[in-house]
């Protein structure tokens, strides 16, 4: 079913991928090479030349610095976390995670019986309690899903908090690459000094999430066990869409795309916020909403964003209800999340119109 207005979070606009540079990536990968590596079976390496790129050109604008075997190439940052569980996480360990938080990574780590306990989330970031946990995995860049970026000050904190407790810390940098604040703070990574953090991101999130391209950064002899445990699940990711990645990041192809794509991010989320303002005045933007990809919004208490969303998709409008990003028996149902890459940005405010008047109908 086609909708008009889709405010939905983690989908692009079609319309932006680079398809010429892309194209020449291909080109050059399937340019007349007599004996092509990417033919071959892997068994469970990944591609030399994708590895130095994210190790020369990812890393160091995220602060990271590290050696080709504390890489590894993943289908995704969620295959990333299910690898991670299956070697960390059982029924005895404890995992602290953010609440609201992201609804994928839990359902992951309830496949090994973890106790997930939930922290709550302030402006700063994630709120420690007294009773450590084993690990902690957070979202600092762009806390899912309210947006917020972790403090210095509550980074330090969690740091130090893991080092004192021996936790290890799971940081998936979500939004990293399409993080178009203009000096986001580097990664959590580059501020560890005992080697607690696990680094997860994605290369395909702001390009193509199609594509399926992530990466761990870890001490070796865990990335050293990731990589066995990823043989015995698929080998490897695809060779062919490693090295044409490793080609298109080599050419400069992927900053040039992520420049477009953050001036983009800016011009949409600014009239998503104006249309905000004017038609939607009764909702409010949460901390966080600011240059995040998507906007966390509370209703007034008597409406049930579960049934707006409902009414909303009958006219052609789709958000995302909050209540499954909260880890509670009875979670609150006033809130949504609006993402603005799905949308043709031209119908943004019309788009947020429509959903007030479902929202008036509703009282």
């Amino acid at each position: 079913m086609h909708y008009r207005y889709p405010f939905i979070y983690g989908q692009p606009d079609t319309r932006q991928f680079p398809l010429a540079t892309w194209r020449s990536a291909a080109n050059w990968l399937h340019g007349g090479v007599r004996d092509p590596a990417w033919v071959i079976d892997h068994i469970d390496q990944d591609v030399p030349m994708l590895i130095e790129q994210i190790r020369t050109r990812v890393l160091p604008k995220r602060g990271i610095v590290a050696a080709t075997d504390e890489i590894l190439i993943t289908l995704g940052s969620q295959n990333a976390l299910y690898l991670l569980t299956r070697l960390l996480l059982s029924s005895t360990t404890r995992i602290g995670v953010e609440n609201p938080c992201f609804r994928e990574a839990i359902n992951t780590f309830l496949l090994a019986d973890a106790e997930v306990v939930p922290h709550p989330v302030d402006e700063e970031g994630i709120v420690l309690n007294e009773r450590p946990c084993d690990y902690y995995y957070v979202t600092p860049g762009h806390q899912v899903p309210t947006g917020v970026t972790m403090s210095s000050a509550r980074r330090r904190q969690l740091l130090e908090h893991a080092v004192r407790h021996d936790a290890v810390i799971i940081e998936d940098d979500y939004d990293s690459e399409s993080n178009f604040t203009l000096n986001p703070l580097p990664a959590l990574k580059a501020s560890d000094r005992s080697g607690r953090v696990v680094y997860v991101s994605s290369l395909s999130k702001a390009l193509s999430p199609g594509l399926r391209l992530g990466f761990m950064v870890a001490d070796p002899d865990l990335i050293d066990e990731a990589r066995a445990l990823r043989r015995l699940v698929y080998r490897h990711p695809p060779t062919n869409i490693q090295y044409q990645m490793a080609h298109f990041l080599a050419q400069g192809h992927y900053e040039t795309h992520l420049r477009r794509y953050h001036y983009d991010s800016a011009q949409r989320w600014e009239r998503l916020h104006a249309a905000l303002q004017r038609y939607l005045p009764s909702c409010r933007a949460l901390a966080g909403s600011e240059h995040a990809n998507a906007f966390w919004l509370q209703t007034p208490a008597q409406i049930n964003t579960q049934q707006l969303t409902w009414r909303a998709a009958h006219a052609g409008v789709l958000i995302e209800p909050g209540a499954r990003h909260f880890l509670s028996a009875a979670p609150p149902d006033n809130y949504f999340r609006m993402g603005f890459h799905a949308i043709n940005p031209d119908a943004i405010a019309q788009g947020v119109e429509v959903l007030r008047g479902q929202l008036e109908q509703m009282g």
